[in-house]
């Protein structure tokens, strides 16, 4: 999950709050599903028992606004982001683009395909709290989460696992050769252990440093590979 902080008004004095929730933080989207295609947005606000019956606190809301974007080098440890609507032909679109959600309470924002798609493709949806001007309290400076969820868009049928690695030195560039997400798992790298996981995705290799030996999970088997050949 990707959360980040977001700032609000000017001053020298923070509030830092978590305005909502948002769930589930990575989500599946296929077309063949359409009734489950939609993550929730949730206001955190709990009313304190002697404040119940207070109306002005009832009457308060939670403004919430999203943006879609298109990852272009999934897979990479820095992100590049394209937004997803105004392009010609999308793959996703969403709705609302804006909610206003009572506190307390919760809402769902509906992900639509718009095409199928060949090989995964990867999103973020970004939800962000927005408040008023007039709703911050004048020489303070509010700092509230927002969420960037992983939308993971999969082609229909099966979904097939598989990578090739071509070798140049030390460097071994992996490709994904399935039409969805390879995930390495408990990486040994040289003798050593590496990352936990490593996703490749179709058609965006990835580059690791090995000298000789390579082994890791995947697909609920065991892969090792010697000068950049694999063993049997």
């Amino acid at each position: 999950m990707a959360i980040g902080a977001v700032l609000f008004g000017t001053g020298l004095l923070p509030v830092i709050s978590q305005a909502i929730e948002v769930f589930p933080i990575v989500k599946e989207i296929a077309q063949s599903k359409p009734r489950d295609n939609f993550i929730t947005v949730r206001s955190m606000f709990t009313a304190k028992p002697e404040l119940a019956e207070n109306k002005s606190e009832k009457e308060q809301y939670e403004f919430v606004t999203l943006e879609l974007f298109s990852i272009t080098n999934p897979g990479a440890g820095n992100e590049i982001l394209e937004k997803e609507l105004g392009k010609d032909s999308p793959y996703l679109v969403y709705s609302p683009s804006r909610i206003i959600i009572p506190y307390g309470e919760q809402r769902k924002i509906r992900i639509m395909p718009m095409k199928p798609v060949e090989q995964e493709k990867l999103f973020r949806l970004r939800v962000r709290p927005s408040y008023p001007e007039d709703s911050l309290e004048l020489g303070k400076v509010r700092f509230a989460i927002g969420y960037d969820v992983l939308i993971r868009y999969l082609p229909e049928g099966p979904h097939r696992q598989g990578i090739s690695i071509q070798c140049s030195g030390t460097q071994w560039t992996i490709s994904a050769t399935g039409n969805v997400r390879s995930e390495m798992r408990k990486l040994v790298i040289d003798g050593r252990q590496d990352q936990d996981i490593f996703n490749v995705y179709p058609g965006y290799p990835r580059t690791l440093k090995v000298n000789k030996t390579l082994a890791f999970e995947m697909d609920n088997g065991l892969y090792s590979y010697d000068n950049c050949s694999r063993k049997e």
